[in-house]
C-alpha cells in the first residue's frame, strides 16, 4: 500500500472500518476499499487524528470538534498527495456526528434538546428528566432514564 508507506512512524492495522485508537497508537483501515478515493480520504482522516495528537473526549462536542479538526487536516494532506477531496463524503461523514449527538441529546421523555452532563449522562431543562447514553458511535443510540422530575410522567 503506496500510502501507508508515506506515513513510516505509524502503526496500521487491518479490519473492518477506518480509525484512530489513541490507547493503543495504531490507524485501522479496512483493506476493501483503500484503494478508493474514498478509502484513501478516510485513511487521511484518520492519519489526521494521529498527527492532531486527537485523544480520548469526555463531552459530545470535544468529538465533533475533532471532527472537524481532523477533515480539515486530511484535506490538507490529500491536496499535498493529489488524492482529490470529496467535499460530500466529508459533509456526509461530519453529518453522522451531527445525527448522532442530537439523537444522544433528545430527552426520551418530552424530546427537547437537553445538555450534556458527563461523559455519558444528560438532563432535560424543560421536563428534568436525567438519562444515560450508550457509547459506541457505531451503535443504534440508546437512552436510558435515571431519573425524572417527581410530578412529571412519560406518557
Amino acid at each position: 500500500m503506496e500510502l501507508l508507506e508515506k506515513f513510516p512512524t505509524y502503526n496500521f492495522v487491518e479490519g473492518d472500518c477506518f480509525l484512530w485508537s489513541p490507547k493503543y497508537k495504531i490507524i485501522v483501515y479496512n483493506p476493501d476499499i483503500i484503494n478508493t478515493d474514498e478509502g484513501r480520504l478516510g485513511l487521511l482522516h484518520e492519519i489526521a487524528h494521529a498527527l492532531l495528537d486527537h485523544r480520548i473526549y469526555k463531552y459530545d462536542m470535544e468529538l465533533l470538534k475533532m471532527e472537524l479538526e481532523a477533515w480539515t487536516e486530511a484535506k490538507k494532506l490529500a491536496a499535498g498527495l493529489n488524492i482529490p477531496i470529496n467535499q460530500e463524503h466529508i459533509k456526509r461523514a461530519i453529518s453522522s456526528y451531527d445525527d448522532w449527538l442530537t439523537r444522544r441529546a433528545t430527552c426520551p421523555d418530552c424530546e427537547s434538546f437537553g445538555a450534556q452532563s458527563g461523559r455519558d449522562s444528560y438532563k432535560c431543562f424543560t421536563c428534568g428528566a436525567k438519562w444515560s447514553v450508550n457509547w459506541r458511535k457505531d451503535r443504534r443510540v440508546m437512552r436510558t432514564v435515571t431519573s425524572r422530575y417527581p410530578s412529571i410522567q412519560p406518557a
